[in-house]
């Protein structure tokens, strides 16, 4: 096949998923459950582990940050997993620390 040739070659049409998948959790096949209302405690929780997330990000200095769940759920709304995302985040601050004084840079 000629450079041209691949150049304006057509792709294949894609796959649409049927309209009953859409929306569902691929592990399951079932239409994710809607958040439960929080109570107070739960709030005062999530509270807590949102600032300390904004705190660390800020002190060393994350711009901005991107995740997604497999579930389809909002990790944002989650304490256990704003706290993950804080203990990796600290743990390659760390990392990068060590590596500083070390005199090797991954960058």
């Amino acid at each position: 096949m000629g450079l041209l040739n691949f150049l304006n070659r057509r792709s294949l049409p894609t796959v649409v998923a049927p309209p009953s998948a859409v929306g569902q959790d691929a592990s399951t096949g079932q239409e994710p459950k809607p958040a439960a209302e929080p109570v107070p405690g739960q709030l005062a929780d999530l509270e807590a582990a949102r600032t300390e997330l904004l705190q660390l990000a800020a002190a060393v200095g994350v711009e901005s940050l991107n995740a997604c769940p497999r579930d389809g759920s909002r990790w944002q709304d989650d304490p256990a997993t704003i706290r993950a995302i804080t203990a990796v985040i600290r743990e390659a601050h760390l990392e990068e620390q060590l590596s500083a004084e070390d005199g090797w840079s991954a960058r």
